[in-house]
């Protein structure tokens, strides 16, 4: 993940703690919550009713706008202030105008290692939820609120030529293990430089050599803030891996002044269970838990209603109770199947022809494209606490859910019909022709199932048609002179 680049713009702070650190004065102001609300919103533009008259084809790249809403909660609000809290109190003990801070640094090169003068001001904080609820979603749009990278030159006359890196968010190997992270270490630094290269640079003999290497460029580089997401993967790690993982991050937080923030499904609690240190330092500055909406909550409703609002179907539907119970129904209060269901059901409006969102579509859809979504479905559907603790493992690898997502156009039968259909220069049998609109002459694909399939041309000659509107040069399927002689 990469964030913006920028030049340091000091702003005079009103807090003392604050007041005299360049790394605190180059930050963005500290946020009302309006303007939090403001700048972490994403909705896209309301559907043009030009865009409602385009072909089918076109429509579906619109309906794929929706993935890219983000409405703020208030659990934005909370996550925002505690980062913009973190970030700040972890940067008051490494004021690099500080003698101490100089010398911590100095003797992180060094024998010593660490110097006994500094003392820590990072603290650590936890959220964890269900996959799919928007922990990481949430995350991004508060990052995207921070330049990472900002570059200093001068400070109050004086030179003070420095990169500071406000921000690293690093996904926990899928292994556990404390090799895989140090490698994502100095990739991720290396994109928050713009140094695709920047990793070569560092070539260690072992896990120990890494991890000292790690520190000193954390340290050179005044990381703001450590993002470790996808936590709940430490619980794949060999024997003795976890805690060596934690140990080491709580190490970053003690010795070296780099405040880190934890995100994990609710599995990622028990991680820390085994040890009453380890879970005091984690929740230092408290845990946010991100849980399913229910039915009747306000935020739930709100964020419906604003999803509905984007509807690229030609007949407009109105959000009536049915539908809106068919939404929880088959979503169970998740933010992320929510707007799946709505992508897909819409997809599926235009393919088929009924160009109308209903409540039999979207069961429809539920029971077909989403389907390998059932049993996690099924377990928060019976609020069994033992079923629901066992939600994230009955969900599907992200792989398949993003397969999940793929726009497939026509049934595999359906497309080797109009295959042998432009082969044998023959309409399909069975089939109702669509028109090959003027302004738009790519062929227009509008069925979902065997029975709802259409032909894409009317032409008696689909050949001649593609070539005539420029899409091919030369007929591929007939042989050339020479063979026509012989």
């Amino acid at each position: 993940m990469k964030g913006a680049q920028t030049f340091a713009n000091y702003v005079r702070q009103d807090i003392s703690e604050y007041a005299g650190n360049p790394l605190i004065e180059a930050l963005p102001p500290i946020l009302s919550e309006a303007a939090a609300i403001e700048l972490i919103s994403n909705f896209p533009q309301p559907v043009d009713p030009k865009e409602l008259t385009l072909e089918g084809a076109t429509r579906i790249h619109c309906i794929d706008r929706l993935r890219t809403v983000v409405q703020p909660f208030l659990l934005h609000l909370e996550l925002e202030a505690l980062f913009s809290l973190l970030i700040r109190r972890g940067y008051v003990g490494r004021n690099p105008m500080s003698p101490a801070t100089v010398r911590h640094l100095h003797s992180l090169s060094g024998a010593q290692r660490y110097h006994d003068a500094f003392k820590s001001t990072a603290e650590t904080f936890t959220v964890v939820g269900l996959s799919g609820i928007g922990k990481s979603t949430a995350l991004h749009a508060i990052l995207s609120l921070y330049p990472q990278t900002i570059r200093h030159e001068r400070y109050e006359g004086k030179q003070f030529v420095h990169t500071q890196i406000t921000w690293l968010k690093l996904d926990c190997p899928r292994d556990g293990s404390l090799a895989g992270f140090c490698q994502q270490f100095f990739y991720a630094v290396g994109d928050a430089l713009g140094d695709k290269d920047y990793h070569k640079r560092y070539r260690h003999r072992n896990i120990n050599d890494a991890l000292q290497q790690m520190e000193q460029v954390a340290s050179t580089f005044f990381i703001g803030a450590l993002l470790i997401d996808e936590l709940q993967n430490l619980h794949l790690a060999k024997t003795g891996g976890k805690e060596s993982m934690l140990n080491f991050f709580l190490h970053l937080v003690n010795n070296i002044g780099i405040p880190v923030v934890f995100s994990g499904t609710n599995s990622t609690i028990s991680l820390f269970s085994e040890a009453m240190r380890t879970a005091r330092r984690v929740c230092g500055a408290g845990t946010l838990a991100f849980k399913r909406f229910e039915k009747d909550d306000e935020e739930w409703r709100l964020l419906v209603e604003n999803l509905w609002s984007y509807q690229w179907c030609k007949q407009t539907a109105e959000l009536t109770d049915e539908i809106f119970d068919t939404l929880y129904e088959h979503t169970q209060g998740v933010t992320d199947f929510l707007v799946k269901l709505l992508v897909l059901s819409q997809r599926y409006a235009v393919q088929s022809g009924s160009e109308c969102l209903t409540a039999e579509v979207m069961v429809k859809v539920s029971n077909s494209k989403m389907q390998i979504l059932k049993p996690a479905l099924s377990a928060l559907r019976s609020r069994d606490p033992k079923r629901m603790r066992q939600f994230d493992d009955l969900l599907p690898i992200e792989d398949q859910l993003s397969e999940m997502m793929v726009f497939d156009g026509l049934a595999r039968e359906d497309r080797l019909a109009l295959l042998r259909s432009v082969v044998s220069r023959e309409k399909p049998a069975d089939q109702s022709p669509t028109i090959l609109a003027k302004d738009h002459p790519s062929p227009i694909a509008t069925g979902v199932e065997n029975s709802e399939a259409k032909a894409l041309s009317e032409q008696d000659a689909p050949l001649d048609a593609l070539r005539a509107a420029g899409w091919l040069n030369e007929d591929l399927f007939e042989f050339s002179p020479m063979y026509h002689k012989a």
